[in-house]
Order: C-alpha cells, then structure tokens, then sequence
C-alpha cells in the first residue's frame, strides 16, 4: 500500500510537472503577436503559428495590405525580384501580403475567403491570380487539402451554407489511401479509419511538442524569432518608369537562357523536358466554375476592391493552349457579372519570355502585373 502511495505520488508529481510546464505555451499561443508575413504559402503550423497566420491575413483583409491570392505562381517566386510580394514590399512600401501554393484552386480560395468574410468590405485590396488551366482541376489531392484546412480554417466553413456542402461533397469523396492525415472534426464527415486516426494523434502530439519546444527556446533566447513588425501604411507612391522596370525585368530574364529553342523556358527546365506537353483531356470542372462564380459573388455582396489577373500559358511548351479559350471565355463573363476589374494575360498576344516553364510567370511577367495592380489601387 505504501509503494502504491509513492508512486502514485511520483506520477502525480510528473503530472504537475508536465501541467506547468505546457501551460505557459499554451496561452501564449492563444494571444499572437501580430507579424507582418509578405508571403504565406499554407495554414500548417503549430496552433500558434497558425493563429499568427490568421492574424495577419485578418490585418491584411481589413485595408491594411493589398492581399494577393493565387496558387504555384506565388510560391515559386519567393526569388523574383518584381514578384508583387516582393516589388510592393521593397520598392513602393505598399504592405502586401500574398497566400498561394501548388493546387490552391478556385475552391480552396473561396473557402480561404469565406474563412475572413467578415475582414472583407470597401476597404479590402484584394488581388486574384487565376490560371485557365485550374479551372479543369478535379478536386484539390487530400495531402494538399490537409495543408490548406486546419480546425481554425475548417470549423467556422462547416456553418456556411456555401461552404458546408461542397467541403462535405470533398470529404466524401476521397480515397483513404490518398489521405495523409484528417482533423478529427473531417472524419466526422470522411469517416473513422484507424490508420488515419493514429496518423492524427501522432501528428497533433508532434505539432504540440514542437510548440512547446518553440516557446522554450524563444524564450531562453537560443532561437530568436524572426518577427517582421507590420509596416506603415503608404497612403500613395511617386509615379513610376514602367519601361526602366520593363528593362530591368528583362536584364534579370536573361541568365534563364530563354530562346525559341528551349520553347522558351529556362534551359534547366526545358534540358529535363524537351518536348511540348499537352494538357487536359477532360473538360472543365463543372464544380470548380462554380466555386468561382460563388467566390466572385462574395466578394461583390461585400463590396470588396478586388481586381484579377489572369496567368498565361506558354503556347510554346504546351500544345494546342487554344482549347481553354472558351473557359477563359466563361471566366470574363462571370467578371464582367459582377463588374469585376481584369487583366487577361491569356487572351493577349504571348510576350516570349512570360513564363519559365509551361505556366509560371518570369520577371517580365510580373512587371506586367505589379503595373496593372498599381494603376489599379494608386487611384
């Protein structure tokens, strides 16, 4: 009876120990600071991470940044110098924070923005980034779902009357073997598989762990934090030679090697791939038109400033690019439904040198568009 009584002491001693030990990271993660993000690429993170990410794309929502949204294009352009992340950032101060990432399609931007609908009004400077080719998308992979919807994104879609049914037609209709890992609140509705249960536990378990390592060595000062303060608004900003940016642009393009022999992509992409690829044997995503139309709707109810652009594809690296052009046809009459500002890179003549593969814009794409946006919202 007595050594029951010690180790019932000891393990309720552990107990505490652990208690205090995980509660001060605990409320910390519960009041983030708010930081400054110029680029976010997905929701996943500690639940501290994840709040500051929302904070920020809360902050940006209601007028204090122009919020750009798009997929790949934003991601793989962390280098671009005239990536509008960048360029608005560092060469105009005008506080721009950008969300995107491989497969982000029309789905996932409406639910990202019916997430922070309340964030969104008059104030709003919202820029779009679509691509003709996403809309023929059959549902985002669940590996990439799972980094786009955590419970703080997840819960709040699941009483929208929008939302609801289309993440539950998603949820339902995907293959266990394709998942890697489900909130619990998701398989209330996918359904409870063991593997992807454990896969779960494990996960939050590693995703706490590393909050409280974080807190700890942040604390200790062993690892500082690298957390941008939120940058004065510029009201305004000098004219600016677009033909210098243009040039400028141009300079940078050429260490790519771009010509007509490599189909005009960078030499490095086009020595894995030497030949034009044909894309999309199906045709469009009913759903994925549908997503857009609603999203543009939102954002008309909310009176948002939103312009949008659309990528271009090279017709050099991809075969017969002509065969989204009824799509993109679809796409201009949803926009012009509800007077929607656009720039069509698309349907214009190609720019040899507009993309460095089969879709994501160069330095000279970009300029095209920082240009277009800033006309757009320096009014």
């Amino acid at each position: 009876m007595k050594i029951n009584k010690t180790l019932f002491l000891h393990i309720s001693m552990v107990v505490l120990a652990v208690l205090v030990l995980t509660l001060p990271p605990f409320i910390n993660s519960l009041q983030p600071a708010l930081t400054f993000q110029p680029l976010i690429k997905t929701m996943e993170g500690t639940r501290k991470v994840q709040a500051e990410k929302v904070a920020t794309i809360s902050h940006a929502l209601d007028g204090n940044a122009i919020f750009f949204l798009g997929a790949s294009e934003v991601s793989t352009s962390e280098n671009e110098h005239f990536a509008v992340y960048n360029f608005f950032n560092t060469k105009l101060h005008q506080p721009t924070v950008a969300y995107g990432d491989s497969y982000v399609d029309n789905m996932t931007q409406l639910a990202l923005l019916t997430r922070f609908k309340q964030n969104l009004s008059p104030k709003t400077k919202l820029v779009l980034l679509l691509a003709p080719d996403s809309f023929y998308f059959n549902g985002i992979p669940p590996t990439i779902f799972a980094d786009h919807f955590p419970d703080t994104i997840f819960k709040p879609l699941m009483s929208d009357k929008t939302m609801r049914p289309i993440l539950t037609h998603y949820l339902t209709h995907i293959d266990a073997q394709d998942v890697d890992h489900l909130t619990f609140r998701q398989m209330r509705i996918f359904g409870w598989n063991h593997n992807i249960v454990w896969r779960e536990i494990k996960y939050q378990f590693s995703s706490f762990c590393e909050l409280i390592r974080d807190y700890y060595l942040s604390l200790s000062h062993i690892r500082h934090s690298e957390l941008q303060p939120w940058p004065i608004l510029n009201k305004s900003w000098h004219k600016i030679d677009w033909n210098v940016q243009l040039q400028q642009a141009r300079q940078l393009n050429r260490a790519r090697h771009e010509s007509a022999a490599t189909l005009w992509m960078d030499k490095e992409v086009f020595d894995d791939d030497k030949t034009a690829d044909e894309w999309y044997s199906t045709p469009p995503s009913l759903q994925e038109m549908q997503a857009f139309d609603d999203m543009m709707k939102l954002l008309h109810e909310r009176k948002v400033n939103v312009v949008v652009i659309i990528d271009p594809l090279n017709p050099w690296a991809l075969k017969h690019t002509d065969k989204f052009a009824k799509t993109d046809h679809n796409i201009q009459l949803i926009l012009q439904k509800y007077d929607t500002p656009y720039f069509d890179m698309y349907s214009q003549k190609y720019q040899e040198g507009w993309n460095w593969d089969r879709l994501h814009p160069t330095e000279v794409a970009w300029v095209a568009m920082d240009r277009y946006i800033a006309e757009a919202f320096n009014k």
